[in-house]
């Protein structure tokens, strides 16, 4: 609370993962109070009202300092609280191995927005640590980006039959603040010993219709004087927020003769479109893919394929070169340049045949069809020889700033990744021990990436290295997901086969740019400012130097200017710098 905003890491932090841990808001008197004040209540009822002369320390923690100064910007001013305050995993029935929230079918009344730097999370729990809690403890868990989510979440990750690797259970000191928007896939898992004390307040939008309120008035109805004759369609329509009636609220149906009050409070809501079952898509795979920006499909490669490949790397290692240092100025990660063996498609025979299986491999088109559609093309093979030692490859893109050439989107059921690089592994990728590494939900971020993530010297627990084994396949939004590598700590050097495809929409490279070469005659003694604008399409890249035109005192001139080739970055002067 230095700052008088919020950080960028802060913003980052809740903007990508849909939660923010505030590390040591209250102090140890503070907590040793508020859990004497619970052992005197001895039970998880009314903490805030009642005669109850310990209800001070709970009413002091609905209004806290540091609360309120992050909900003014998360939520917005005017926030509210939506649910009386209970401690998590108390009441019966509340640990389950099921999870709640995820963002679709989408819930108004408790979406996350964000549109021009402006922001509001129609609800969050705001959850006080009074107790530690360490790995596998049981409580709170959460999903990473599940606030975002475009995708149904899939029965068996909502019902708890398969964590596919997303369920996060947060360690968490005693003094600590947890904030997590309602929309993030959230549950209370049972509790490996005695449960420990995590106190949740709910709260909301100001005009946001959720909960009911617990007084008198919630008995009553609020309808006109003529609700006597009205039908009981009519009667459903003037429901008024907070009283008898409301929540859930009547569901009004139609066959297009007359009206009903159905029975079933499901929210009736129909869809122009429906699932197609022909699509071929697995919906766990979609889920994945919309929520993390990634996927491993496991075992692609049998045996055989593997010993080709890499007998192939074996006979050709003369032709390794060590490149750069990419660590970034990175303390965590820096290490020796990173070895590459380029060319693989162009080996002799019978060594490429290995690598070039893999460029229109029936997987790899299936998965590409509906990651962004048809039309895509690949470059060659290299694959990633690191050894220990090898340094780690700063995390790089990301949705801000924004490149079109490399963004995804989300419409109508299609997925959209401009840009999409696989990568085969040839050797087994252990945990910890380095290799690719991603931010699970940063393709969707609208703040840019703070130093920490960038160099892994501050993940702020954010960074994910997936484990695989020989003969899985990762692929990845090479643009729209902040990627990198982790430091190479094993002692068997790194195998892993990167391919890049690039989508039919933009160019990332290649091509015929040259506008001698594309339109010939046509360009014959053009001015500068004519012939910049006869170029190709050519590689879209940030701050990389190509014609711009700029107008000055009413006339047109041609800059090379490399700082003004992001696409967020507001107008500036002609010569004016960042």
């Amino acid at each position: 609370m230095d700052n008088e905003i919020m950080t960028n890491e802060e913003n980052y932090a809740f903007d990508v993962a849909g939660y923010l841990h505030i590390p040591s808001v209250l102090s140890e008197e503070e907590v040793l109070s508020l859990n004497s004040a619970l052992d005197a209540i001895s039970g998880n009822g009314n903490l805030l009202g009642g005669s109850d002369t310990n209800r001070k320390f709970f009413r002091d923690l609905l209004v806290h300092p540091t609360l309120v100064w992050y909900l003014n910007q998360i939520i917005g001013h005017g926030f509210r609280l939506d649910q009386a305050p209970s401690l998590l995993g108390y009441n019966d029935g509340e640990t389950s191995i099921s999870l709640e929230g995820g963002d679709e079918p989408r819930n108004p009344s408790l979406a996350y927005r964000i549109q021009k730097d402006r922001r509001s999370c129609q609800s969050v729990k705001a959850i006080w640590v009074l107790e530690d809690v360490v790995d596998d403890d049981g409580g709170l868990v959460v999903v990473q980006a599940s606030h975002k989510s475009n995708v149904p979440t899939p029965d068996d990750l909502s019902t708890g039959a398969d964590d596919m690797g997303l369920v996060i259970q947060p360690s968490l000191k005693a003094g600590d603040l947890f904030l997590v928007a309602t929309t993030t896939l959230q549950g209370v898992r049972p509790w490996k010993e005695k449960p420990k004390r995590l106190l949740s307040y709910k709260y909301a939008a100001r005009a946001a219709i959720q909960s009911n309120p617990e007084g008198p008035q919630s008995e009553t109805e609020s309808l006109p004087r003529w609700s006597d004759e009205a039908a009981e369609a009519q009667k459903a329509v003037m429901y008024v927020p907070g009283f008898k009636g409301s929540n859930p609220p009547p569901v009004i149906n139609t066959d297009g003769e007359k009206t009903w009050v159905e029975d079933d409070p499901t929210v009736l809501h129909p869809s122009y479109y429906t699932r197609d079952p022909n699509s071929g898509i697995d919906e766990k795979e979609f889920y994945f893919w919309d929520l993390n920006g990634y996927l491993v499909v496991r075992g692609l490669m049998d045996e055989q394929w593997l010993a080709e490949a890499n007998e192939a790397v074996d006979k050709f290692q003369d032709r390794i070169v060590v490149g750069s240092e990419l660590a970034g100025g990175s303390v965590s990660q820096a290490g020796t340049g990173r070895p590459l063996l380029s060319g693989l498609l162009d080996l002799p025979d019978p060594y490429n045949q290995p690598f070039r299986k893999m460029i229109a491999h029936p997987e790899v088109i299936q998965r590409m069809n509906w990651m962004g559609g048809s039309g895509y093309r690949c470059g060659g093979a290299t694959v990633f020889c690191a050894v220990e030692g090898t340094s780690g490859h700063s995390l790089h893109d990301g949705n801000e700033p924004m490149s079109p050439s490399r963004g995804y989107d989300f419409k109508n059921g299609r997925s959209y990744a401009e840009t999409v690089t696989i990568t085969w592994q040839l050797r087994d990728v252990q945990p910890g021990l380095g290799g690719f590494a991603c931010v699970p939900g940063s393709h969707k971020t609208q703040y840019s990436m703070p130093r920490g993530i960038r160099t892994c010297d501050d993940t702020m627990g954010l960074v994910v290295q997936p484990v695989m084994k020989a003969g899985d396949v990762l692929f990845f939004m090479d643009g729209g997901c902040t990627h990198g590598a982790l430091a190479w700590k094993n002692p068997t050097p790194r195998r892993g086969v990167l391919i890049k495809y690039q989508s039919k929409n933009v160019n990332w490279g290649g091509g015929v740019v040259d506008p001698q070469d594309r339109w010939g005659d046509m360009v014959e003694d053009m001015t500068e400012e004519q012939f910049a604008v006869m170029r190709g399409p050519e590689r879209d890249g940030r701050h990389r130097t190509v014609p711009r035109l700029i107008v000055k005192d009413g006339e047109v001139f041609v800059s090379y200017d490399a700082e003004g080739d992001s696409y967020s970055s507001k107008y500036r002067k002609p010569g004016e710098k960042r």
